[in-house]
């Protein structure tokens, strides 16, 4: 009878001393979140294009805003070495809408150009589509 108490003693040491380690570490434990770059895009004086370069890491998303008139016509190229840089553009938000527009057209944009139908703030999300990734960001108006 005494081996078979020491032996459970021994069962309930290892299982508080596991309960104690995960708990531990959960408490430690970070959420981790996606980052998002956010910046507003401006073009040189004289110009009406810019270029920009950047790095994301898998679930993350690269933001640029810039400001434009209705009837402009705006066009975006995005490259990198991989061929996993993407990007999506949003129409300047509504009140009372929640939700953004995407006026691309679809997933998976590398290349786009278009008539824009508002004034004022338009967003560029940039991701990838797999891994990480390095791209360079193309951005006219005229």
């Amino acid at each position: 009878m005494w081996i078979r108490n020491r032996y459970t003693l021994k069962k309930i040491h290892a299982i508080l001393l596991f309960m104690v380690t995960l708990i531990t570490g959960l408490s430690l434990a970070q959420r981790v979140e996606a980052r998002e770059f956010k910046k507003h895009l401006h073009f040189a004086r004289g110009t009406n294009r810019a270029t920009v370069t950047g790095d994301i890491v898998r679930g993350d998303q690269d933001i640029y805003f810039i400001n434009v008139h209705s009837g402009q016509v705006m066009s975006i190229k995005i490259s990198s070495l991989e061929n996993n840089a993407v990007f999506e553009v949003l129409e300047p938000r509504v009140r009372g809408r929640k939700e953004e527009k995407d006026i691309t057209g679809g997933a998976d944009i590398t290349k786009w150009s278009g008539r824009l139908a508002k004034t004022g703030e338009y967003k560029i999300e940039v991701g990838g589509t797999r891994g990480n990734t390095s791209y360079t960001l193309q951005v006219s108006v005229k």
